[in-house]
Formats: C-alpha cells, structure tokens, sequence
C-alpha cells in the first residue's frame, strides 16, 4: 500500500477519533446506545456483535466462532507476512475470507493499529481496498481522569520502561518490524494508563516487574490488557471471546479483576462442530452449520452449555484442558431429563400412553428403528414433568438436541452397522433437501425405499 494512501486514511481515522473525544466531552455521546467505530463502517453488521481475541484468531478458530454471535470482529495485525501466516491464515485465504465478509456481514475485520503501520504489508492491500476497514478506537483515557493526570501516567510508564522493559519489547517484537514493536509498546503504554488512573491494587506489581522482571510486567500487562484495559475502554463489541488458556492466564490479576463468569466460545463452537456437521473443520463446515441450524439456537446452547460448565465447576479455568474437555462431554451427554422421562413414562397408566399412538401402520416400523438407535422422546405429557426441578441450561440443551437430533452427526455415528448409516445419511439429505430441521417420518421412509436396505 502506498504511503500517500495510508498518510490519508490515517487522517480520516484521526478526524473520526477527534470528533468521538469532542461528542464524549459535551456529553453528547451515550454510553448505552452509541458505538464506536459506528455500524456504517461495517458491511451488513449484526447482534450481538463479538469480538475475537488474539487466542482465539487463527482461521480455525475464527470459522467456530461465527455461527453462534451475530458478527464477529476481527482484529487486523500489523505485521510480516510470514508470522502473519504463522498466528492467523494464509494470504491465499483472504478472498475467500473478504467474499463471505461480504455475503454475510457475520465477519468484519477491523485494524488494530494506526493505517501507517501497515506500510509495505502489501499482502493486506485487499483487506482496505475491499472493505475500507476502520481502526479499532477505545475510549481516550481522558474522559476518566483530567489531561494532566493522564500525562503524568504517561511520563512514569516511559520512565519506567527506559530501564529494562523497552529492550525487552525491542528482542521480541522488533524482528517482526519496527512498527510492530511500536504498536505494542503504544498498548502496554495505554494499558499502563488505564490501570493507573484507575488506581488498580496490581499497578504497584506491574511497576516493579518492569524494572525488576520485564517478563513477568510484560504478562501482566498483556492480561490487564484484555480482561481490563479493553473491556473498560471499547464503545463497540457487547461480547468479548477469549479461549480457555486465556481465561486461565487472568489468575495472575487479583480476585475482584477476575473474570467472575468466564465464557469459552472457541472450545464450545468447536465441539459442537465436531457434533453437528460432517463437513471438514473450518469455512465448509461454518456454513453448513449456518444453513441448517437456527442462529438463535446456536447462540442459546452455547450459553446455555457455558453456563452449565461455569455453574458445575466454578473454579473450571484451574483445570487442565483435557479436564476442561471431559466437563464438557458430561455436560453435553447430561441424561438427567430422559431418565426423568423414562421413569414417568413407566409410570403412565397404558390407556394414557395409547392415546395418539394407535396404528402408525408401516412408519411404526420406522419410529421403532430410530428408537433403537437411542432417539426415543417422551410424549407432551411426561417431557413436561420430567423438565420439573431441572436447571434452565439443562432443558436448552436437551431441547436443542430433541429439536434438531436427526439433523445432527451423532444420529449417525450411533447407528450400528453400515445398512442403518447408510439410511441415515440418505434421510438427512433428503430432509434438507426440503428445508426441514429435522429428519421426519416420511423422510425416513423416503430413504429407507431409495437406499433399497
């Protein structure tokens, strides 16, 4: 990208910041239902919109994310295309990626830093050309405290750093540029404001480990970073996404910063990936998902398995990820309202239980072998007791599993020999052939006679 281009683009930008700071100062700028940057300078922006950590922005992790938010943001780095490639997907991707921005509006794609740094990343030209991305402001530190106690906080941090820490940032990030490393040391500088205007309790340890343990300051400045500095400051995302390991690293911060209900988007969307689709991991199986599962399910099970995660184990983010992994297995496979249902179900006099169910003729046969593949659901009457004393995230769950089970991947991979998968697979086509959610009665019998089995 030429420098003359970007010398213009970073002066728009800055006049867009300059005329967010004068509408906050007059107060006329509302906190409850203005946003910054403003939704016109996305594509086809939606609710809830989410933005994604740098944890969690690799492809991979980006494509699991998308389905269960209304767009996610993503966060533009400045910097080489070889480590660009290595942290977040490969240049080649990036049609791909700028065509379903387009389509969709689900992803948006933001900078993270001022236009100038990305000089001579010219493998990022069609990210601006095509989507003319705006940059990812926060609120300026000075609508907390006045310009002088903001600039004092500034002369103590570069004191401070002029020590040790600035060398440290120059080892680390000045391979990748000189740019990148003065993006960094511009967000520790702003983090370091924040949390001392603040008047935050790990402000004092962040100032010694900078002269005493540049490392450990640089940790502690990267967690205050995203679950304090950001949080506080952003006028745009409602959600923030943050993976498992990241919410473990925010220990290091004291108990009353903590995330006190952590959410673990990435390594939810990923296992209901591997649950619900067939198609391989990433963009493929992102829109399959899309196209066959209601947004507002998807976005209701995932909180609903989060909060079920966080309640059963508050202190989840001290286990280890195979620990993490294992909650959510048992979770998901949670049987407390089927077992309710069956012992109900038992318990119903059988000339209750016969009403409605007399001569199903040859789609009885049918109902009998789902039943055998475990996919039995309890009548009106029994599902609606056995719900009873159950906990809210226990009954979206089941009901999203009842809802959409022939439609989901599991219904295959529990039938028993070949003949059934090779039933089911043809009734699941078949049903979304004809924009059904679930596989029906008549679907099944459909391919029961088209498979020949």
């Amino acid at each position: 990208m030429e420098k003359e281009f970007l010398i213009e683009y970073e002066q728009k930008e800055r006049s867009e910041f300059e005329r967010l700071e004068k509408r906050i100062l007059e107060g006329e700028f509302s906190f409850e239902k203005d946003t910054f940057p403003p939704d016109n300078r996305f594509i086809k922006l939606q609710k809830p919109v989410a933005l994604t950590a740098l944890g969690t922005s690799n492809l991979e992790a980006i494509w699991v994310q998308i389905p269960f938010c209304g767009s996610l943001i993503l966060l533009l780095p400045p910097i080489p295309k070889y480590e660009f490639e290595q942290f977040y997907f490969k240049v080649s991707e990036i049609p791909k990626i700028i065509d379903f921005v387009k389509e969709t509006g689900h992803l948006q794609v933001s900078l993270s830093a001022s236009p100038l740094a990305y000089e001579n990343l010219d493998f990022l030209d069609p990210f601006f050309v095509e989507l003319n991305p705006p940059v990812y402001s926060a609120a300026p530190n000075s609508i907390f405290r006045k310009n002088k106690e903001v600039q004092q906080a500034i002369n103590h941090f570069r004191t401070l750093a002029s020590v040790r820490y600035i060398q440290l940032l120059r080892e680390l990030f000045e391979p990748y540029g000189s740019k990148t490393f003065e993006v960094v040391f511009g967000k520790d500088l702003s983090t370091y404001v924040t949390m001392k205007i603040g008047q935050y309790d790990i402000v004092e340890d962040i100032e010694n480990a900078m002269t005493d343990n540049p490392e450990q300051a640089f940790s502690l400045l990267s967690v205050c970073e995203t679950f304090v500095d950001q949080p506080i400051r952003d006028l745009r995302s409602s959600v923030r996404n943050f993976s498992f390991e990241e919410a473990k690293a925010a220990r290091q911060l004291p108990f009353l910063n903590q995330i006190q209900r952590p959410r673990f988007p990435y390594e939810i969307g990923k296992f209901l990936f591997k649950n619900l689709t067939y198609a391989p991991q990433g963009f493929e199986a992102c829109k399959e998902i899309m196209s066959h599962y209601d947004r507002y399910d998807l976005h209701k099970v995932l909180e609903s398995l989060n909060e079920a995660i966080v309640e059963n184990d508050p202190e989840v983010v001290n286990k280890s990820t195979t620990e993490f992994s294992e909650i959510l297995d048992n979770v998901w496979n949670d049987q407390a309202i089927p077992k309710r249902a069956k012992v109900l179900e038992s318990a119903i006099p059988f000339s209750i239980a016969a009403v409605g169910s007399v001569a199903a003729g040859p789609i009885g046969a049918v109902s009998g072998f789902l039943a055998g593949l475990g996919f039995k659901v309890a009548d009106r009457f029994t599902e609606r007791f056995a719900k009873l004393g159950t906990k809210n995230y226990q009954v979206n769950i089941y009901d999203f599993k009842k809802k959409y089970a022939f439609a989901a991947k599991p219904a295959i991979d529990r039938a028993v020999n070949r003949s059934e998968k090779m039933i089911l697979k043809s009734a699941l086509t078949i049903a979304r052939s004809k924009g059904h959610t679930v596989i029906t009665d008549e679907d099944m019998q459909e391919a029961i006679e088209k498979t020949g089995v």
